[in-house]
């Protein structure tokens, strides 16, 4: 049997449907991938500026129908911000946030780039009237440095053992920082504290790509008090998986951790990890998978002890699905009504407050969800982050122009 009647007796319509698209499709060079110009979608009409982004590429290579549309950060982040300066009536360039070879030839009216590693070479090249635009996922960069590394002295007080940093940002973002005219940052008013040193820093909320399971109409509100997610990127310490491992020992609640766990993290927490039958440990399960809506509808809850971060999306990933979130000030999302926050992520806090959220009644458990899942549909969609980063740039922009405005009266009238 040749390889074309196989493929029709082994796959379905749709699959086959997907491969064909993906073989035929033009591959991009290697080196186009660190490079995207002329991007311009969503554009209405001609363009009248162009800007240029430092960021991601990959996401934007694919046709629009094939691109990834269910993790936003930071893939989803790569095809919103230009979608948003193309609103604004941008072309936009977008190069590699590690590219360190490119160099601009054209002229930008906007940069906006993320990341120390050519933030400042881009910057030097730009003509002086171009907007410069610090992006940032996180909060100040040195804040979180110090953060991280309190919590690798604490665990080494508590269990003696000395480890490596798992989400040190070792390239210096501080002149990125400082030369650019705005710095827009992931995150509420405790994440903008945080860069208290720099003029003009704007929070916005990160965002959510729709979530279509229902499986919560559905869900044992009653038997999910005593079932709690932990679902997260890398970082173990960073993340607060060490509190959280040393909180739920000895109790009755379930804790399910779904976080790649680090060789040196998996031998200091080896008998909390294998051996207490109250802690399940998953690895990485991807998004939106059998696996990760079986344990959505078994608990009620998400949890996190992150010490630093911009808002993490895998926790808002996880609210969208309605499980409620319980998080400390350090992950930087208003909890309004419905999250539980952690005053503080000591050991003792942790464990006080999941063993008094196991003792929500089911009606609240219920609401709580609801309010959970209603917050990401309209405070972290797509189309919010696409409408608070345009107003962003607008403030930036109509900023540098008033503060050029300002010197050029000034240089036109002169002091005696």
């Amino acid at each position: 049997m040749t390889i074309r009647p196989l493929l029709r007796k082994l796959l379905p319509a749709r699959a086959r449907t997907f491969l064909k698209s993906f073989l035929t499709r033009p591959q991009p060079e290697a080196a186009d991938r660190r490079f995207l110009a002329g991007f311009k979608e969503f554009c209405v009409g001609a363009p009248s500026h162009r800007a240029l982004v430092s960021y991601l590429v990959d996401p934007l290579l694919p046709p629009p129908e094939q691109r990834d549309r269910t993790m936003f950060s930071n893939r989803g982040i790569a095809q919103q911000i230009p979608q948003a300066l193309n609103e604004l009536g941008y072309v936009v360039d977008i190069v590699q946030w590690d590219d360190l070879t490119w160099q601009p030839t054209d002229r930008y009216d906007l940069f906006v780039g993320h990341g120390g590693v050519n933030y400042e070479r881009i910057a030097h090249k730009l003509i002086p009237d171009t907007v410069r635009i610090y992006f940032s996922t996180g909060i100040y960069w040195k804040e979180s440095n110090v953060r991280e590394a309190q919590r690798l002295n604490d665990l080494t007080v508590r269990r003696g053992h000395l480890l490596q940093p798992d989400r040190c940002i070792r390239q210096s973002e501080e002149y990125a920082n400082r030369a650019a005219n705005g710095i827009i940052c992931l995150g509420n008013q405790e994440a903008i504290k945080t860069y208290r040193h720099f003029p003009l820093v704007l929070g916005i909320n990160n965002g959510v790509y729709p979530v279509t399971w229902n499986g919560w109409k559905d869900k044992d509100y009653q038997e999910g008090r005593q079932h709690f997610l932990f679902f997260s990127g890398g970082g173990n310490i960073h993340k607060g998986l060490d509190l959280l491992l040393e909180a739920f020992t000895g109790t009755q609640l379930h804790l399910y951790v779904c976080q790649n766990i680090e060789p040196g993290f998996g031998d200091v927490y080896r008998y909390e990890l294998t051996e207490c039958p109250n802690i399940h440990t998953y690895g990485q399960i991807p998004m939106r998978s059998p696996s990760f809506e079986a344990l959505a509808m078994q608990c009620n809850w998400v949890i996190s002890a992150t010490c630093a971060e911009g808002q993490p999306g895998a926790t808002l990933e996880c609210m969208g699905y309605g499980l409620i979130p319980i998080l400390p000030p350090s992950a930087n999302i208003d909890l309004g009504g419905f999250g539980l926050l952690l005053p503080d992520c000591n050991v003792g806090t942790i464990r006080a407050t999941v063993l008094n959220a196991a003792q929500t009644p089911i009606d609240e458990c219920r609401r709580r969800s609801l309010l959970t899942r209603d917050a990401i549909c309209h405070e972290y969609s797509p189309e919010r982050f696409n409408r608070n980063f345009k107003q962003a740039v607008r403030q930036i922009a109509a900023a540098k122009a008033n503060r050029q405005h300002l010197a050029d009266t000034a240089d036109d009238h002169p002091t005696d």
